[in-house]
């Protein structure tokens, strides 16, 4: 398929410094890849006549740019969404969330998947990167929605037996994928012994892959690992040698100045999740400090249950605001590094650098159209700052992934919203009589 996108105000995230961020231009997709970006109507014209067939998006009074990358959750989490809130992080898993997991089977993540991905495309989220049991559930709904996904199988004491087939699964009916990638997922120092904890690093060694992981998420995960290992929970993993190959790190919430600059010496990325920090009371992550040390910060939502949405927007303009008021700066993430963090170091949180989170000629078609004809978000002075500071997941007009659209109109083109929504209704009324 051919698609020319004309007539919109092209943000192509490929300025380091957001100086004359914005242009008014066109956006030429051949099959899967950008293949035109340009200020010139004539380049526009000349890619019409030369693609038959070539269907034309009109994106006046819209914004064209990269689809949002997020950078973690547990997309079926959204089947859970509200059944247990207002409690600290240990108590909620251990209690509520783990038990009702399980009871659930392929089926429910299958379902709970669906829900999340919906309603992350209709909010202009083309990249997710997962970590759940029955992971390969998500990869199915993942290729069957059209969003594009990298799933984490994850690795915990109690669920290794599935996980071992889980990760085997994935890598043989996704290997292929456009859309679908695997990475290992062990979840966290606090659920893995040494031994299991070793047998991922052995796996993603074998695959060459990188690993999804939570990370120093609260005080006392920090303090069990003093007491038990002697060392902070990034000490410890430095220690098992995990930081020898990419490693995508959630939460980073407790951090000394040693942690930061271990992260910093092995290249690992952090996915920032604010709202989630906020509702479980796990703490503000010292995201400004991290950056400043060098370290790659995108963005996450973390799963709907402990959030309550799976919106982006929202995201980046929490993860703004967090960091002026906590550090008392009121030009600590300012909106174009937010932006940043959503879009191009999300792609570099999974390497894909220069491939997604960008707008250029050879990046793959993950682009989005986001309506600013609204009241909210006039008078238009400062195009970057009304997405971040302003806009919301019900502005995104068209969502296209891979050169797919999935959404136009805001409407979604790959499920049908009323049968997904009332699927999950069944699923959860039925688990929570179990």
């Amino acid at each position: 398929m051919s698609i020319l996108i004309k007539g919109g105000t092209v943000l192509p995230m490929d300025r380091e410094d957001g100086g004359n961020a914005t242009f008014k231009g066109c956006v030429g997709i051949e099959g899967e890849r950008i293949v035109l970006v340009s200020d010139k109507e004539s380049d526009g014209d000349k890619f019409i006549a030369s693609h038959k067939d070539c269907k034309v998006i009109d994106a006046a009074g819209k914004v064209v740019m990269p689809g949002l990358i997020n950078a973690h959750t547990h997309v079926a989490m959204a089947l859970l969404r509200g059944i247990a809130d207002d409690m600290p992080l240990m108590e909620w898993l251990n209690e509520h969330i783990w038990p009702i997991e399980g009871k659930m089977g392929y089926k429910e993540v299958y379902d709970g998947s669906r829900l999340g991905m919906l309603e992350m495309l209709l909010g202009g989220t083309t990249t997710i990167v997962d970590m759940y049991p029955y992971n390969e559930a998500v990869a199915e709904a993942a290729e069957n929605s059209g969003i594009r996904a990298v799933v984490s199988p994850c690795s915990m004491d109690f669920r290794m037996e599935h996980f071992e087939g889980d990760w085997r699964n994935i890598h043989r009916r996704f290997k292929d994928s456009r859309t679908v990638s695997m990475i290992m997922g062990p979840h966290a120092i606090y659920t893995l012994s040494k031994e299991n904890l070793q047998r991922t690093i052995d796996i993603a060694n074998e695959l060459d892959c990188m690993y999804h992981i939570h990370l120093s998420e609260t005080q006392t995960e920090v303090n069990d690992s003093i007491k038990a290992n002697g060392k902070s929970p990034v000490e410890y993993l430095e220690e098992q040698g995990l930081f020898k190959r990419p490693v995508l790190a959630a939460h980073c919430v407790v951090m000394s100045d040693k942690d930061i600059e271990i992260l910093a010496k092995y290249g690992v990325s952090v996915a920032h999740n604010p709202q989630s920090n906020m509702k479980l009371a796990s703490g503000i992550a010292p995201v400004k400090k991290m950056m400043d040390a060098g370290i790659n910060v995108a963005i996450g939502t973390d799963g709907a249950s402990s959030n309550n949405d799976l919106d982006m927007w929202e995201e980046m303009r929490t993860a703004s605001l967090l960091q002026k008021v906590a550090t008392m700066d009121t030009c600590a993430i300012p909106a174009y590094t937010a932006l940043k963090m959503a879009t191009v170091n999300g792609a570099k949180a999974i390497g894909r650098e220069g491939e997604l989170g960008v707008l250029k000629e050879g990046a793959l078609a993950d682009v989005i159209l986001v309506d600013i004809e609204k009241p909210h978000m006039y008078p238009h002075t400062n195009l970057v700052s009304e997405l971040v500071y302003s806009s919301n997941a019900s502005d995104v007009d068209t969502v296209i992934v891979n050169g797919q659209i999935t959404v136009e109109g805001r409407k979604c083109l790959t499920m049908d919203e009323n049968e997904v929504c009332n699927t999950v209704q069944q699923d959860i009324d039925r688990l929570m009589k179990e």
